[in-house]
């Protein structure tokens, strides 16, 4: 990529420079690595504001890393520009004035950043005053005829070291992800639910039968005790029947027996008698 874009990058000889560079160069390294956070995690969403989600959370990790190679700042009455290269001279110098009110008002701590006022304040918002780690190199001459360009470069660089970059991991919700998990989550439980059901069901139809089978034992064993019970009624009746006749013909052999045993004592009274 390196090549590719070096290949690409114009450059003309001037008199300041042979080789001189007529763009900037900026090689833009995203970086992403996805987690999972085990435990409900409050996060902080584009939305400003903070949610607690449940675990298993899938989080994205994002990093950018930037590599720039600024063009120099350049005066045609030194350069000896001509053609198109001085068009390309005005937009460098444009976007680095453009880069320069940006770090004067960040280091000024205005309200207004004008980052809009090229694309390369724009590419370079998170460097200055973002939440990125940032170093600057500033290259000067030790030429005497360029002083003015010297100082105007150590000036920009005294500036860029009063800016204040507050640090931050930028975690994001991977939405795209979560949603997937939501979804085979979803099917799942539907799945489950409907197993569930179908189980119960199931479970439903044989205590149903089993039920059935246990009134109809019942409805059974109350048709068995009702023939029994009037067996039991109809034999009790046949006892306490034969019990009665069998007293009553007791009574009648007792009164036999009494009528013989005073017979029996008339006739050995008689008896005596006739001795």
């Amino acid at each position: 990529l390196l090549q590719i874009g070096e290949t690409n990058r114009h450059a003309a000889n001037t008199k300041m420079n042979t080789e001189s560079s007529r763009s900037h160069a900026i090689l833009i390294i995203h970086l992403q690595r996805s987690l999972k956070i085990k435990e409900e995690t409050t996060v902080s969403i584009p939305s400003d504001t903070e949610h607690t989600l449940p675990g298993d959370l899938p989080l994205v990790l994002k990093s950018k890393l930037l590599i720039v190679d600024l063009a120099g700042s350049e005066r045609i009455d030194k350069s000896g520009s001509e053609g198109h290269m001085i068009e390309e001279a005005k937009f460098i110098n444009l976007s680095l004035s453009s880069l320069g009110k940006c770090i004067n008002a960040l280091a000024e701590n205005s309200s207004h950043i004008p980052t809009r006022d090229s694309k390369l304040t724009r590419m370079l918002r998170d460097s200055f005053g973002g939440t990125a780690r940032t170093s600057l190199v500033v290259t000067i001459g030790p030429s005497a005829r360029h002083h003015s360009e010297t100082s105007s470069t150590v000036l920009f660089g005294q500036r860029a070291m009063k800016v204040v970059n507050t640090i931050r991991l930028k975690e994001e919700v991977d939405y795209e992800t979560l949603y997937k998990n939501v979804e085979n989550e979803v099917d799942h439980l539907t799945s489950e639910m409907e197993r569930q059901q179908k189980l119960r069901h199931r479970e439903k139809m044989q205590l149903e039968k089993r039920l059935k089978e246990s009134e109809t034992f019942l409805n059974d064993l109350k048709m068995i005790s009702s023939v029994q019970i009037e067996n039991l009624e109809k034999e009790k009746h046949q006892f306490e029947y034969a019990v009665k006749r069998l007293m009553q013909e007791l009574e009648e052999k007792e009164g036999r027996n009494n009528v013989l045993s005073e017979k029996i004592v008339h006739l050995e009274t008689s008896l005596n008698e006739k001795k």
